[in-house]
């Protein structure tokens, strides 16, 4: 006799940000087809801000980024680690997608 088995396929990884001698360390566990609305929501609203986007637009796209990414609570940590930049938050999400959360998502797709 089997035991049966049933898995939602979540994205799931660890990430250790590192500068200077902090660290922070931050956890990834989410649906992959929710993170890819959340990215693509994020990356629509990045693409309309224009040169003379204020703060308070900067700190939205940020937010959309990390939070699609990581969730409130630690886009809060990882905007305090940065000293509240939203550019380094936004860069950091797209650096992190491009050299592997991307395979991550794309093979929970595949799961499913």
């Amino acid at each position: 006799m089997f035991e049966y088995k049933l898995t939602l396929n979540r994205v799931r990884d660890k990430l250790k940000v590192v500068e200077g001698g902090e660290e922070l360390r931050l956890t990834v566990d989410a649906d992959a087809a929710r993170m890819v609305a959340g990215l693509t929501k994020a990356q629509s609203y990045l693409k309309s801000l224009t040169n003379d986007a204020g703060e308070d637009e900067k700190m939205e796209a940020a937010r959309m980024f990390s939070e699609a990414i990581f969730g409130k609570e630690q886009t809060d940590k990882l905007l305090a680690f940065y000293g509240g930049d939203p550019l380094c938050v936004i860069d950091l999400c797209g650096r992190y997608f491009s050299a592997r959360l991307g395979d991550k998502i794309t093979k929970a797709q595949k799961r499913k």
